[in-house]
């Protein structure tokens, strides 16, 4: 029995608690998609992490829907519901601050002290998933709450429990749809948390008029120091060497300017990195013909096709475009080639276009589209399929499917080839999957190992090639004469890179080598593919490495 001397019921207009639930709901999703971004810079954007981030938050919604009905009937106040809303959202708007830091000193302690990267990797995500669980507890208590509190004084509780339930659905889109297309890109992450929290916590203020002056002043005072520090970090300078950064609806992007020991004065490194994976995006040397990185392999792919073809491709296909390093590089080889640049995400396209060398590549048509979405809707055929959208961990698993190398092998031209650039390490069954999925369609697969001229990498790079006629790579003639640049930078960076004392592969006699089909290997399709998984697992040790600094 409810005491009515202790919990007197007083519930506000229909609309008012309407209101409230459509709130709810859009905080609760508002808030699930912007811990995505929140974690991304620890955790990277994979299918587990998001995996973690719905399941803890339908965990806590299950718990707080539980909740909510108990406490609904020993306290039907919806001046209590707001209360406990209060200080939900004042944990949501405070939520980047509060995570951030401990993010960073759950990955640097339990990498260290764990020892093993899995259990580290689970630890840090436990206790992130924790901190995002708790509002969405409270969250989670509102529509059951609200039911029992608007059917006290009626008798259509089926009516009503459809609307609550309606309207949380429906601030719930909003909530889904809003940080992707707006809030991200227009205000970054830490006010896109601001808003959703800020939202609830002015709804909440209504009832709580009866409570006197502290809740409208405590609410004002949070919503003062949130704003204050979020603008703050709008307009926070750009520290040297980061140049430029901004939000896009996918990642983060950042580009710095990188001294390098150079014969010309003042010589520098553009560098153009995400904070979805590990290692760099592009990388350009003004001035340089070579960018000395796993990207001047690509400079091969068109040498590869003249080998064999007796001339230069007339045009290609590149999918992830990046920094329009590979156009560059490639440029110099065949100026005359056409290139059609995919890459999916604008605003990186948008901040890399006066960093990186894109004027230098007149042939270059820039498409922002998804690559396979492009490949099949345009009816071009190719010389040459440039693949470079995999970032390690997270290859899109679409575009390595039995499938999607089908469909390029219909667009390229009798003599075409398709070439990709693969991140691997340790056992690297990423690329032997890969690979493999690739002999599973074209007869004829080379790859060759990208060498450093100097220091190591954070992976090692390999460039896959594979054709439908045999461009027989791994013939020393032919290797020699894909090999032979005319210029003497070139010719000495692939000389060092040609040393073969330093492959990883001990059976590699020559600097392209030769793969068969291996018919018990993994193949990847676009209905069963574990490369998610099998990349999670390669490069895990990577990812937490790179996160806490330990590996360079």
């Amino acid at each position: 029995m409810i005491s009515p001397e202790n919990n007197e019921p007083h519930p506000p207009g229909a609309r008012y608690l309407i209101v409230l639930t459509f709130v709810s709901g859009m905080t609760i999703m508002g808030l699930e998609m912007c811990s995505g971004r929140l974690m991304a810079p620890f955790f990277g954007t994979s299918v587990m992490i998001w995996t973690v981030i719905i399941g803890s938050t339908m965990t806590a919604l299950t718990a707080g829907y539980y909740l909510g009905g108990l406490l609904a009937e020993k306290k039907p106040r919806v001046e209590f519901l707001a209360t406990i809303l209060f200080f939900a959202a004042s944990f949501v708007i405070f939520l980047p601050y509060v995570a951030q830091p401990v993010m960073e000193m759950a990955l640097g302690r339990f990498s260290v002290a764990a020892g093993s990267s899995s259990h580290a990797l689970v630890t840090a995500l436990s206790i992130c998933a924790l901190l995002i669980s708790a509002p969405a507890v409270i969250l989670g208590m509102t529509s059951p709450f609200i039911i029992h509190v608007a059917a006290m004084d009626a008798s259509a509780v089926g009516r009503i429990a459809g609307k609550v339930f309606a309207f949380s659905t429906l601030g719930s889109i909003l909530g889904t749809l809003m940080p992707a297309l707006v809030l991200l890109p227009w205000i970054g992450m830490r006010l896109s948390f601001f808003f959703f929290g800020g939202l609830l916590l002015c709804t909440v203020l209504w009832p709580l008029r009866r409570s006197g002056f502290f809740y409208f002043a405590a609410g004002a005072g949070i919503l003062a120091v949130a704003l204050l520090l979020g603008v703050n970090g709008l307009k926070a300078p750009l520290k040297p060497p980061l140049v430029h950064q901004r939000e896009t609806l996918y990642q983060q992007v950042s580009i710095f300017k990188i001294p390098i020991p150079s014969e010309k004065e003042n010589a520098k490194a553009t560098i153009l990195l995400t904070d979805a994976g590990i290692g760099m995006q592009s990388m350009w040397i003004e001035g340089s013909p070579i960018t000395d990185s796993w990207q001047d392999m690509f400079a091969l792919v068109p040498r590869v096709y003249q080998a064999a073809n007796r001339k230069f491709p007339d045009n290609m296909l590149l999918i992830g475009l990046g920094g329009g390093c590979a156009p560059y590089l490639i440029g110099q080889q065949c100026p005359d080639t056409l290139i059609d640049g995919v890459e999916i995400d604008k605003g990186l396209l948008e901040a890399a276009v006066p960093y990186f060398p894109f004027s230098y590549s007149p042939r270059l048509v820039s498409h922002v589209s998804d690559g396979r979405l492009f490949m099949r809707s345009s009816h071009r055929q190719y010389d040459v399929v440039l693949v470079d959208a995999f970032r390690p961990p997270h290859i899109p698993f679409h575009l390595a499917s039995l499938e999607f190398f089908a469909e390029v092998k219909q667009r390229m031209t009798g003599n075409g080839l398709l070439a990709m650039n693969i991140g691997t390490t340790g056992e690297k069954l990423v690329f032997r999957g890969i690979a493999n999925t690739v002999a599973a369609v074209f007869p004829y697969v080379y790859y060759a190992e990208y060498f450093p001229t100097e220091g190591g990498s954070v992976f090692t790079s390999r460039l896959l090639i594979a054709s439908k006629n045999d461009v027989s790579a791994d013939r020393p003639e032919v290797e020699s004469a894909i090999l032979a640049f005319p210029d003497q930078t070139w010719n000495k960076l692939f000389q060092v890179m040609r040393d073969l004392q330093r492959s990883s592969d001990d059976s590699q006699a020559s600097f392209f080598k030769k793969i068969p089909y291996d018919y018990t290997g993994m193949v990847f399709t676009d209905d069963l593919s574990a490369l998610e998984i099998v990349s999670e697992k390669e490069f895990m040790p990577l990812t937490l490495g790179y996160k806490t600094g330990v590996t360079k």
